[in-house]
């Protein structure tokens, strides 16, 4: 947005002494909200056979409002590369090599091996490949949640005292930290 002749000069301190209490809030909300994430989260790590957790906000009419879901992802399985020299003297017994393996190759072979009896096999030749590891997939500890759109945008007009009480974030100056002058007897 630029700047007009008319907006206020902010001086420098100010600018820092909002985002030093930026900071803080920031910090603190993250206090207070990081540990009730982590439970939910743990509990869905935890218990067996729930994978996922769905959020409803109680109306005052009755019923509720979906908020989302929070899911523990699924990782895919997948082989990695793990002795680039062992790769390199396969790929070069099936004359797969230049200088080094060729990167379609690599794509290709990561793609078409099969993990059976705890070794890495190619499924093209039906040999053991060295140097390639193994990656199961399967749950992992991330839980994030999914949003339904109708419920965020309730539980945001909930949740609107915290837009109320930092409103006045961005105007802060260092004289809304002045304490009061008292007069004697005060």
């Amino acid at each position: 947005m630029p700047e007009t002749d008319n907006a206020p000069t902010v001086g420098q301190s100010d600018l820092a002494l909002r985002a030093a209490v930026a900071y803080r809030v920031k910090k603190r909300v993250a206090e207070i909200c990081d540990p009730v994430i982590e439970e939910n989260a743990e509990h869905i790590r935890t218990t067996k056979g729930t994978r996922s957790l769905s959020a409803e906000m109680p109306l005052p009419e009755g019923g509720t409002q979906p908020l989302g879901t929070f899911t523990r992802t699924m990782a895919k399985a997948k082989f990695r590369v793990e002795d680039r020299t062992k790769l390199l003297d396969y790929a070069d017994q099936l004359d797969e090599t230049e200088y080094v393996v060729r990167p379609s190759f690599e794509k290709a072979l990561l793609a078409r091996l099969v993990y059976k009896d705890g070794k890495v096999v190619d499924t093209a030749t039906g040999e053991i490949v060295e140097g390639i590891g193994y990656d199961p997939g399967g749950l992992t500890d991330t839980v994030s949640p999914k949003w339904n759109d109708a419920g965020m945008e309730a539980l945001d007009a909930l949740l609107g005292f915290v837009d109320v009480a930092l409103e006045n974030l961005p105007h802060l100056t260092a004289d809304d930290f002045a304490l009061p002058v008292l007069e004697a007897g005060e």
